[in-house]
């Protein structure tokens, strides 16, 4: 419930200005208490028509909200909101009041979906570091990665290899990645794994290199004499770009 301030006060005044018989009549002194009755009265009126211009305003920009959150404009397709047009003086906050609410709510959302992948001079310097760590010469890491992935590090492979240096999802587990499209982490465990192929076999790089691409197993019980013509042609393209360097 609203209460108008100015309603008593303008009651109280008429009826002193009746009882005293200051009624509006020319040439007598009442005049100008009546003239002062009635610029109250226009006060009390422009008062009212302000509220009541608020009131349209904040009407008008929840429905222009609404409509810059439903409508698409670019379509220009019709819609409930589309008839509601701004009056008069409230025409010029239409096109202000949609840039504001969109500036502020894109500010409030992240992006969904969409990540920066890096770029080779990040993979290059990774690479340098994580090669250290685990004492493997980070041409042979290159070498790995530009024939598993290209470097590219959301690669996902017909069965399932993930990452960089395309981990499968189980052998990532083992290894404590637990994402395999995260740069550093697939990098890591890759390179774990084909140090520990290495020391298994003696430095053998043909018997690590067929073991990551063909799986222990396969070369343990089977050999690299029956090395199906996939896992060969992979020694060759990673002992051929370790020879030449061409990454």
């Amino acid at each position: 419930m609203s209460i108008d301030p100015l309603n008593p006060h303008l009651e109280l005044l008429a009826a002193q200005l009746h009882s005293e018989g200051l009624s509006k009549q020319p040439g007598q002194a009442g005049s100008n208490f009546e003239k002062v009755l009635d610029d109250v009265a226009i006060a009390r009126k422009t008062l009212a028509n302000s509220k009541q211009s608020l009131a349209s305003l904040a009407h008008l920009s929840q429905m222009q909200m609404l409509r810059s959150l439903f409508v698409d404009e670019e379509d220009g397709g019709d819609d409930l909101f589309t008839s509601v047009q701004p009056l008069g003086e409230f025409s010029l906050l239409q096109a202000p009041n949609s840039q504001y609410v969109d500036k502020y709510y894109r500010a409030q959302q992240p992006a969904v979906g969409v990540s920066k992948l890096p770029g080779r001079q990040d993979i290059d310097n990774i690479i340098g570091q994580i090669a250290e760590k685990v004492s493997l010469a980070p041409e042979l890491i290159h070498s790995v990665v530009a024939t598993e992935s290209a470097y590219q590090a959301d690669a996902v492979s017909p069965v399932g290899a993930q990452g960089l240096m395309q981990l499968m999802p189980e052998t990532a587990k083992e290894l404590g990645v637990t994402d395999s499209f995260d740069v550093h982490d697939n990098l890591l465990g890759g390179s774990r794994y084909l140090k520990q192929l290495l020391d298994k076999y003696d430095g053998d790089l043909d018997h690590a290199l067929a073991a990551y691409n063909w799986g222990q197993g396969n070369v343990d019980r089977h050999g690299l004499g029956k090395m199906p013509l996939e896992t060969r042609n992979y020694l060759a393209k990673v002992k051929a770009l370790l020879k030449t360097q061409k990454l």
